[in-house]
């Protein structure tokens, strides 16, 4: 059985491991996928071994929630109201000194180490437990040392000061800040969030007469499904009570809702804006559109980008040389300066100040947003490499039909040899998806009655149909020429034509703005298509294109496309998912072109549903996308690289001194700057 379930409280990519490490042990789990970006699991496991509920309570013994109601949110707000309150009477203290402060510092400082810090203990001791480091095993490391050192000095063990503002100051700063960071996230992914968790809600539907709450597996064909404002409809089906406003754009990539009323469709994966409304569903879940667009943003996430894997790799021994090195600070001031309150405070400084979530988030929160804002494009990312591999691709190679033309043909005349030839190709042309094939179809259907009953039909890439004896083919077959403007095909046998069709496919209108875009930017075109030269020429040349190859079979784009590679070229490829799927796999970076909700049959890395009008938009997305991932990169890692010594008093000597508290801040302060990066528009 395979289970999506969505949790709550992750911090950092470190989280995910210890959720995927120690489930994975558990007898009855087979494979597990934990995405923090989206913060949900994919679990597949025995159900005759381990049910969905004793997984749900793993999970939450290592400190995490699943679906987190809004009593449980609640809960968590009102844990940071008071260590809020808490803060603000240590900031009062210092100005206006209150009596019996000492002891009110001791009992609040206890309060929020137990209450606001229980999240962080539990969480760090199972990550410590599987032999994982994250943000909360420094967090309670540091402040248990702070408090601890506290109390000792509170009790006049060790002579010197107190400071429990320090913990409490770390631990409030840092719950605010991931507060902040997942509301300012959640609120710019909020369409992808709801896409990926789907499967994790319930929705009311009227079945026999009757209201229910049904999982989104069990809606069923003919049920009606009521939907509210802010619902996101989950099934392809039809209005039959009501009128709303509905947002479309993860659909046609169009921001601006569509008022809809009875007899108007809904697609799944729209959103209600405004209004109510009842829907009868025409398409369950997983025959509906939401259900192809959520498994390709399922199967983007388990795809990491060599980048992702380094930082994530990094990330992961951060922690144990923080700890090693804070340890050394210690030895070092102690040994310096013999004063263990400073050498204390160093430590616990580098301890808090120390952010693996910044380098953590780095690449895959810009990865998710750059994600979520192509789907708002129209555009979907299959494969997350593409950010980091398509700002240096500087050859873009298109398919013809379907791609640079609409892929709409249409006969314009027909030249018959012998008169069962209409009803040979009517018969032939009715087993192929062809857009060729489908016109001639078309065109045969209101022509012939009677068409003959054709066996062992098979379509051959590249060549066209045969069905026993007869073929239906390009007409240089029978060594005929193509006729200037028309794309020639002929239905016969092996040694002559029965019927030769006439056919013509219009341009994209976008295609010449398309391909002056891209050779703007100092990148070559180039038309790779099976059509004939003279064809392929009139519409090259129209479009200004570069190079340009005709007459290729699959195989031969595969061998062009590694020729461009041999010569050290980055390539990207264009084409309809379907008859280019060996040219596509070659290519470095393959973009298959789908219309409408047609995104099943497609296999590219990057999806265009609106066609190659959006291939500018890919391209300036891809480069803004990895130039982000970059900037948080590089912030990350200076961030660190002067903050840990920083904090450690290395820079003492100039009067650069960071206090356990203001490193806290530092922190939150440097998880949130990579967030607000990450989503910015």
């Amino acid at each position: 059985m395979k289970k999506v379930l969505k949790i709550e409280d992750m911090t950092c990519v470190n989280c995910a491991k210890v959720i995927e490490k120690h489930i994975s042990k558990v007898e009855g789990v087979e494979n597990i996928k934990v995405s923090f970006t989206l913060k949900q699991a994919e679990i597949e496991f025995n159900e005759f071994l381990i049910s969905e509920e004793e997984i749900v309570r793993e999970i939450e013994k290592l400190g995490y929630r699943i679906k987190r109601d809004l009593k449980s949110r609640i809960k968590e707000e009102y844990i940071l109201i008071f260590c809020i309150i808490a803060s603000v009477y240590f900031v009062s203290d210092m100005f206006l000194p209150i009596p019996a402060s000492p002891y009110i510092q001791l009992l609040l400082s206890t309060f929020v180490q137990i209450i606001g810090g229980y999240g962080f203990y539990l969480k760090a001791f199972k990550a410590l437990k599987e032999g994982i480091g994250n943000m909360e095993v420094l967090v309670s490391v540091g402040t248990t040392g702070a408090y601890i050192y506290s109390i000792l000095a509170f009790l006049h063990i060790i002579e010197s000061t107190p400071f429990f503002e320090t913990p409490v100051f770390i631990i409030t700063f840092v719950r605010l800040g991931k507060f902040i960071e997942e509301k300012i996230k959640n609120r710019a992914l909020k369409d992808l969030f709801s896409l990926a968790h789907l499967t994790v809600e319930d929705f009311k539907i009227i079945r026999n007469g009757k209201d229910e709450l049904a999982n989104i597996n069990e809606i069923k064909k003919g049920d009606i499904l009521e939907l509210k404002s802010g619902n996101l409809c989950p099934v392809d089906g039809a209005i039959v009570e009501g009128d709303a406003y509905i947002n479309e754009s993860i659909v046609t990539g169009e921001g601006l809702p569509v008022y809809k009323r009875k007899g108007d469709k809904v697609i799944s994966g729209s959103i209600l804006e405004g209004g109510k409304v009842l829907i009868k569903v025409e398409k369950p879940f997983k025959e509906s559109y939401a259900f192809q667009l959520s498994k390709a943003v399922a199967s983007t996430f388990s795809k990491k980008p060599k980048i992702q894997r380094l930082a994530d790799k990094v990330s992961t021994y951060f922690v144990e040389g923080v700890i090693l090195f804070s340890f050394f600070t210690f030895i070092f001031w102690f040994l310096v300066s013999g004063d263990i309150y400073k050498s204390i405070q160093f430590t616990l400084s580098i301890l808090v100040v120390s952010c693996p979530c910044a380098l953590g988030i780095a690449t895959p929160l810009a990865i998710t947003s750059g994600v979520s804002k192509a789907l708002k494009n129209g555009v979907i990312i299959r494969d997350t490499s593409i950010f980091e591999k398509l700002p240096f691709v500087d050859i873009f190679i298109f398919d013809k039909t379907g791609t640079l033309t609409e892929g709409k043909m249409s006969v314009e005349k027909v030249d018959v040899f012998d008169k069962k030839g209409l009803g040979i190709a009517l018969s032939i042309e009715s087993t192929s998806n062809h857009p060729i094939a489908k016109a001639i179809y078309e065109f045969c259907k209101e022509r012939v009655k009677d068409a003959p009953d054709l066996r062992n039909c098979k379509e051959i890439k590249g060549f066209g149909v045969k069905c026993g004896e007869y073929i239906a083919t390009s007409v240089s077959k029978w060594g005929i020429e193509n006729k200037d403007g028309y794309i020639t095909v002929g239905v016969g046998t092996e040694e002559k034509p029965f019927a030769i069709f006439y056919l013509k496919d219009k341009i994209r209108k976008e295609a010449k703005e398309v391909i002056s875009f891209i050779k703007n930017r100092g990148i070559k075109t180039v038309l790779l298509t099976g059509d004939s030269r003279r064809q392929a020429m009139k519409v090259g040349k129209e479009l200004g294109i570069d190079e340009i190859y005709a007459d290729s079979k699959p195989e031969d784009k595969l061998n062009i496309i590694e020729l461009f590679q041999n010569r050290g070229h980055k390539v990207a490829m264009v084409g309809d998912g379907i008859n280019d799927a060996l040219a596509l796999a070659k290519a470095d970076v393959s973009i298959a072109v789908a219309e409408g909700a047609d995104i099943a049959k497609r296999a590219g890395d990057v999806v265009l549903i609106e066609g190659i009008k959006t291939i500018p938009y890919l391209i300036t997305h891809s480069d803004k996308t990895y130039t982000r991932i970059k900037q948080n990169l590089m912030w990350a890692f200076v961030y660190n690289l002067l903050a840990i010594p920083l904090a450690g008093g290395f820079f003492s000597w100039a009067g650069l001194v960071i206090k356990p508290e203001i490193a806290g801040m530092m922190m939150a302060l440097s998880s949130l700057s990579v967030v607000i990066n990450s989503i910015r528009k």
